[in-house]
Order: structure tokens, then sequence, then C-alpha cells
């Protein structure tokens, strides 16, 4: 695959993961749990996942169940905590504060690896802070513009951050195809557990309408069909064009929500969000800058 088609199919995924916001609001809006919605999620994309990689599954081990395991529990508090936030704030918000995640994840990797952050990554994490300032304090520096949903998004993205270390690390041990069809499943049983625990189950409803369309494309087109092409497209180009491409979801969320929910940007918001977006960029280019690291890897 030439790089330009890897590019194209990783900046589709950003769109199809931007989208994928709006529809788990319209999915929520609609009347459907939040850990119904997970538990279909997952099983579905299992299940795809599943069939399309079922030959590469053979010979599963006891630690690619054990690294699966891991990777499936922050994963799943990951999602657990975002869609219980999208519930409660904007499409748009739950975006923003998501993409919080990749400026937690070089600190993780210092915790793990005893590996210290370069400076671009300090860089972004205070320019992360002030974006998500702006987005928090009113006029008067009191903390009204940060809602539950938003603090709910904002504990998610400390999961996701473990996730993307995590799954760095265990994937040099276990294949990733199996490693994520192995995730997926476990994560489909945090989440019925959970919907058993924590959903009243006689509320369940049959699926219909936009309920129905929007649990289809969180399963398929933002879960399965978004791993499928980030697999085989990601090993096309360069990790650092990989992770702006895939950043992109938090550029396309608050477009399709402006279009399709009718949302509302304010001034404050896109200075906040562009200040995080930009701290995306500064963490995973460095500006272009080299470092010795760089040189020496």
């Amino acid at each position: 695959m030439q790089r330009g088609k890897a590019d194209f199919g990783l900046l589709l995924v950003g769109m199809l993961w931007g989208l994928g916001f709006v529809f788990v609001k319209i999915g929520l809006n609609e009347g459907i749990t939040p850990f119904y919605l997970l538990t279909i999620r997952f099983l579905v994309a299992f299940i795809i996942l599943f069939v399309i990689f079922r030959s590469r599954l053979k010979n599963i081990e006891k630690s690619d169940l054990k690294n699966g395991f891991i990777i499936a529990t922050f994963l799943f508090l990951g999602f657990a905590f975002q869609i219980s936030g999208a519930a409660l704030t904007t499409a748009s918000n739950n975006a923003f504060f998501t993409a919080i995640n990749v400026i937690i994840v070089p600190y993780i990797f210092w915790a793990i690896h005893k590996h210290v952050p370069n400076i671009f990554s300090f860089i972004a994490a205070g320019l992360c802070i002030f974006g998500v300032g702006i987005l928090s304090f009113d006029s008067k520096m009191q903390l009204n513009q940060l809602n539950e949903g938003d603090i709910l998004t904002i504990i998610s993205a400390l999961f996701f951050a473990f996730h993307i270390a995590f799954t760095g690390f265990l994937s040099t041990k276990s294949e990733p195809i199996k490693l994520n069809v192995i995730q997926m499943g476990f994560a489909s049983v945090y989440s019925l557990i959970a919907l058993v625990i924590f959903s009243n189950t006689e509320k369940i409803q049959i699926l219909k309408g936009m309920s129905l369309v929007s649990i289809l494309y969180i399963s398929i087109f933002a879960t399965a069909v978004s791993f499928f092409l980030q697999t085989y497209c990601q090993k096309n180009t360069t990790s650092t064009r990989a992770s702006i491409l895939l950043a992109t979801e938090s550029l396309f969320a608050p477009i399709f929500a402006i279009l399709l929910l009718n949302e509302s940007l304010s001034i404050r918001t896109m200075i906040g969000a562009g200040l995080i977006l930009f701290a995306v960029i500064v963490s995973e280019t460095r500006l272009g800058f080299k470092l010795p690291e760089d040189e020496n890897g």
C-alpha cells in the first residue's frame, strides 16, 4: 500500500471516530443506557474481528489472554467513563477532553520505563492544561464551565492513556491481532457485567429507528472497520503522521456535532479546544525538531 493511500485510510479512521462521538450522543438521547451501548458495541466488534481474523487466532497462549485482559481493563474503564460523560456533556467537549490522553501517555511511559519525557512533552502538557483551563473557568476564574460530564471524560482520557501505553508495551509480547480480538472479547464481558450490576435491565429496549442506526454505526464503523483500517494503514506510514491523522477525530467530532446535533461552539470553546489540539500536535511532531533520542533510536 502506498503512503498516500495509508494516510487517507488513517484520516478516514479519524473521521469515523469523530462521527462516532455524535452517534454515541444520538444513542444516549434515544434512551440507550451507557452499558447497554458498550455491551453491544464490543460484542458486535468482537464477532466481526473474530470472523475476519479467525485464521490468525490459532495457538492462543495463556500469556496472550493475560495481556489481552490487562489492556481490556483499561479500554473498558476508558469507554465507561467516556460514555458516562457523553450523557452529561456535548459531543464536542467529549471529543476535546478525550484528546488529552495523547499528552498523558509519555508520563506513563516515564513511570513504566524510567524514561524522562522530552521537552516537547512538557510544553504540550502546559498547553493542554492551559486549554482545559480556558474550557473550564469563566471570566471570574470560577470553575463554572466544567460540568460533571467533562470531568468524567477527563478521567476517561487517563484510562485511555494507560491503554495506549500498555498496548504499546504488551504488543511486543503478543501478536497485535490476537491482542486486539482478545481485548474486545474481555471488554464485552466487562460491559455485560456492568450492565447487569448498574443498569435496570427491565428498561432495556428493543433497538429500532435511530437507536439501531447509532448502535450499528458505533459497532461496525467506529470500532470494527476503524480497527481494521488502522491495523493495515498504520504499517505503511510513519508513527508521527499516523498519530496526527488519528487525532483529527477531535476536529471531525465538533463539525459533525454542529451539522447533526445543532451544537454551537463559543469563541472560548474554540480557543480552548484549539490549544488542546495544538498540544497534541506538539507532543507528536515535536514541531519537526530532531532530538538525540531520535537519532539513537
